[in-house]
């Protein structure tokens, strides 16, 4: 029986491609429980993060607004201060809000206008004293041990690395079962925002996640002979510039890539496994049958397509995630065409709980489509990084390269790998004109005047500004909050889950 407000469960990983999953169409995926929540959900096909980016794409998603707009355009970078968060405007609708794992905000221990947080904010070794090191310490382990940065196998496998922690210890893990916890403890309407930090590099599936592909036959890499001489140079030289290794990422092996792409599924099903968990405490609890669940990421991994890897580039596998809605009690499953963004999130999610979006919000609700409505949602989708644009219109695509002769054109229904380049051919078309100016227009409408702030805690980590306290973060100038249904649990990190999930 559904009462009142509907709960709102938010699951977002970081770094995972549709193809990853069964329900966008890929044979070597093996996440059966995600796939259940396409096959009785909506599912889109057409979903473009705002930048290929972690922090951007987060603080887009978090408040229904443009890198530009916002002013975070690439990592560790903090938001205008008078920023809203979609979990700010529905704590004042009634709803108890929450934050799970990873977040990537700025600083890091931030709770961005929601009730409380409990963190897990990186795999490897950071500065960040979060939950999850407490949660290692206390189970004898620390994140100084996970990797060894020296060997180089991590460097020659593009730190596809098997964890040593049992899965049970994971960070995937400890963020899963924090959600059934919380699930087990949270009183009245919530939205809660999770966030696993795998697909993400490092490639660590813990056992047995590291041997479930062995032998299985991947796709082939989407790379052409030749092909990053004839195109633009910007995503490659970023990459390549930045991980500052002893290899190009196009002439990574085939056993290289192979190696990478089994342990990226790996943990694309581990996650899996703890949706299913999550699905169950759901059903235990009595919380499904009024529970929207939203699957989605915050951009992808190019796993060697186009000679590249990890991020940064408007490439499909870069720039296009899986977005699914689960509400069997309030809308037909269907699988959907439309162009949608990922800033399209906030003003859904505020209409399904019954509140206004506010003021600033660029995104557009996708409550219409969910409902049925066919008529087109937008007309283009865009997405931005520190040296490109980019929009989506119809079946073309064009990057626009600021203050260059180049460009990437793209016409994905005819093109859908991206290797006929037609910027020179098409130079004075109608459709090349029309992409030009609906990205001009949309540069100038979308431009937010504000200027860009100047932050005192900007990437402050001293211990006068923060101290933990049971689970969440306590900022001592600021304001007081922490989650305080979980005291008891994260005080004696006891869980009532198995661990198991092999």
């Amino acid at each position: 029986m559904v009462k009142g407000k509907p709960n709102i469960l938010f699951l977002i990983t970081d770094q995972q491609r549709p193809d990853s999953l069964g329900c966008y169409g890929s044979y070597a995926a093996n996440t059966p429980h995600i796939d259940s929540l396409s096959q009785g959900g909506i599912t889109f096909d057409n979903c473009y993060v705002q930048n290929p980016l972690c922090c951007p794409s987060r603080y887009s998603i978090l408040t229904g607004r443009y890198p530009h707009s916002h002013r975070v355009r690439a990592n560790w970078y903090a938001p205008r201060p008078n920023e809203v968060s979609f979990g700010e405007q529905l704590g004042k609708a009634g709803y108890a809000t929450s934050m799970i794992g990873k977040m990537h905000l700025t600083p890091w221990y931030d709770n961005f206008g929601f009730d409380g947080r409990i963190i897990a904010e990186a795999k490897f070794h950071t500065s960040c004293q979060d939950d999850y090191q407490r949660f290692l310490e206390h189970h004898g382990w620390s994140r100084e041990r996970l990797y060894d940065f020296s060997d180089p196998t991590y460097i020659q496998n593009i730190t596809a690395v098997k964890s040593k922690l049992p899965a049970n210890l994971h960070i995937d893990s400890f963020v899963g079962r924090s959600v059934c916890e919380y699930l087990r403890a949270v009183d009245g309407p919530f939205c809660c925002f999770a966030s696993f930090l795998s697909p993400h590099n490092p490639y660590d599936p813990p056992e047995p996640y590291d041997s479930l592909f062995d032998g299985v036959e991947f796709p082939p890499v989407n790379l052409r002979p030749g092909e990053v001489d004839r195109k633009p140079r910007e995503a490659f030289d970023y990459i390549n510039n930045r991980l500052k290794w002893p290899l190009k990422t196009d002439e990574l092996t085939e056993g290289q890539i192979r190696k990478s792409k089994s342990y990226y599924y790996g943990t694309c099903t581990l996650i899996d496994d703890w949706v299913g968990q999550i699905v169950t405490t759901l059903k235990n609890q009595g919380l499904y049958e009024n529970t929207i669940i939203v699957y989605s990421s915050d951009h992808g991994d190019l796993l060697g397509d186009h000679g590249l890897v990890y991020k940064q580039s408007f490439y499909e596998q870069s720039v296009r995630v899986p977005l699914i809605v689960h509400a069997p009690h309030l809308f037909s499953s269907k699988r959907v065409e439309h162009l949608v963004e990922s800033i399209d999130l906030f003003p859904t999610f505020c209409e399904l709980g019954g509140t206004v979006s506010g003021e600033g919000v660029q995104g557009k609700s996708l409550v219409p489509l969910l409902s049925g409505d066919s008529k087109k949602h937008k007309n283009a989708a865009f997405s931005e990084n520190y040296f490109g644009r980019m929009i989506r219109f119809g079946s073309y695509k064009l990057v626009y390269y600021p203050g260059k002769p180049y460009g990437e054109l793209y016409n994905l229904g005819e093109d859908p790998d991206e290797q006929n380049n037609l910027w020179e051919r098409l130079e004075g078309s109608g459709i090349k004109r029309e992409l030009k100016d609906r990205l001009l227009d949309w540069a100038f409408s979308s431009e937010d005047s504000m200027p860009l702030p100047v932050r005192p805690d900007h990437q402050d980590m001293t211990p006068r500004q923060f101290r933990l306290n049971h689970g969440g973060t306590r900022e001592l100038n600021i304001q007081p909050w922490y989650l305080h249904n979980l005291q008891s649990l994260y005080e004696g990190w006891e869980f009532s889950e198995e661990g198991t999930l092999r």
